[in-house]
């Protein structure tokens, strides 16, 4: 890799280019899947390739190889320089400056990663299917029990005089179940990720997905009618998805999100608090540097309901005339870096849920939102499908289902009452239980 990187470093500069970035990555994934006691899926690959980018008078080139030979680097720079000729001016592409990166290594690293054999990732998903298939007889379907991992190593040399490395190692679990009982059938899941399959519980992530499935049971629908709902942090997690367009530099300078999100302005309850942070090792996007080498950080994107920051590449860090926050993603060598979120998370409260439930009263707690990928990210209005547990006298009551709730995802984070104690990452974003003021919920 080493030598791949100073011969193309060297291209280069040979051929008199002012401004060039080369880019390798090389990642190690893992994933191994059980049905019925029996080994379904096992895959193992390795994905390496370098990408070479070149700013001529304010033009973009970009080529990418995964061969590493003389011949293959060559026609790499010779099509990157060829491409910067035909592109679009860009007056703000730029490249990243020399700058101190923060130490994450042991961190995002974890040795037992590397020393944990094929044999002991197997026996993790082996565990998790058979333990979910005992948990109950009403389980009678396993549709995905597994474990999977990824080591990514990354390098990043560019004219400017920047050569940033880094590496991270990431784990996670999983189980999908049904469960039936007197003709119904209830799908239920449950996962958790890790630095290190020595982190991961099987056992926990089976009987989770079980009693989630085994509680939804029997559900019935609700009497139309708005009334105060608690979404779950796994719900949490959707609701942030979507409305993290609404935060990207990108988006506000092409005008692709609500106006009512306006930088210094009070938009949201004062109990939501939203940072990305590039920095946290419980997400899973954690990493020294960004896309283009800028070091990675932790933005106050949302303080107690005002928007403080939005997420900045250099491009639109130029735009903008700011600093960029660190906020470039490159999911491969093969395709440009763009401007994206790092680890997104709403910060936690102290209530617990139990708590949240008390002040509700009578309410519902969604579980579960079918169909959220329809919501306009734009404006934020959404009308989803939805599941979860009928709040009575503070307490969850009977599972709930057939229902809608529609809404506007700017409104909902502007209603919230209160938020739980009971923070989780999933993938890269992470948040606690809400309790929400009010929603329009379709049933009978």
């Amino acid at each position: 890799m080493d030598d791949a990187i100073a011969f193309t470093c060297g291209l280069l500069e040979k051929q008199a280019a002012k401004q060039w970035e080369v880019f390798h990555k090389d990642s190690h994934s893992f994933r191994v899947e059980f049905k019925y006691g029996v080994m379904d899926t096992l895959q193992k690959a390795r994905v390496s390739g370098l990408a070479v980018r070149v700013i001529r008078e304010s033009r973009m080139g970009f080529s990418f190889t995964s061969a590493l030979d003389a011949s293959s680097l060559q026609k790499t720079v010779d099509t990157a320089l060829s491409m910067a000729g035909v592109m679009p001016l860009d007056p703000d592409a730029t490249l990243a400056v020399l700058a101190p990166l923060p130490v994450l290594q042991e961190k995002i690293m974890d040795p037992s990663l590397r020393r944990a054999t094929e044999a002991d990732k197997t026996e993790i998903a082996r565990v998790i299917e058979k333990k979910a298939r005992l948990e109950d007889k009403r389980i009678t379907t396993i549709r995905s029990a597994g474990y999977s991992d990824t080591i990514v190593a990354i390098r990043l040399v560019n004219s400017s005089g920047l050569d940033a490395t880094g590496e991270a190692g990431f784990v996670s679990a999983w189980v999908q179940l049904m469960a039936e009982q007197n003709g119904e059938q209830e799908m239920a899941y449950w996962m958790e990720q890790a630095r290190s399959p020595e982190r991961i519980n099987p056992e926990t992530v089976a009987s989770k997905a079980a009693r989630r499935a085994l509680d939804s049971l029997g559900g019935k629908s609700l009497p139309s009618a708005r009334m105060p709902v608690i979404v779950e942090n796994s719900v949490a997690v959707d609701l942030l998805q979507v409305l993290s367009h609404s935060f990207l530099a990108e988006n506000h300078f092409k005008k692709l999100t609500s106006p009512r999100i306006k930088l210094d302005e009070l938009i949201f309850s004062r109990k939501i608090s939203i940072v990305d942070d590039g920095l946290d090792a419980r997400g899973d996007s954690t990493f020294p540097f960004d896309g283009e080498g800028t070091p990675s950080q932790r933005t106050q994107v949302v303080e107690n309901g005002t928007l403080r920051s939005l997420l900045l590449d250099l491009s639109y860090a130029r735009k903008f005339k700011a600093t960029s926050t660190g906020n470039c993603r490159r999911g491969s060598f093969e395709g440009l870096p763009v401007n994206g979120v790092t680890n997104l998370l709403i910060e936690p409260g102290t209530s617990t849920v139990e708590e949240l439930a008390a002040a509700v009263g009578s309410g519902l707690l969604v579980t579960e939102l079918m169909g959220l990928h329809t919501a306009n990210p734009v404006s934020g209005d959404f009308s989803v499908g939805a599941s979860g547990f009928k709040i009575k006298d503070g307490r969850p009551g009977h599972p709930v289902k057939g229902i809608a709730i529609a809404g506007n995802l700017v409104d909902l984070f502007g209603s919230v009452l209160d938020v739980a104690d009971d923070f989780r990452f999933f993938g890269n974003m992470g948040a606690p239980s809400l309790l929400v003021e009010a929603l329009s919920v379709s049933g009978l």
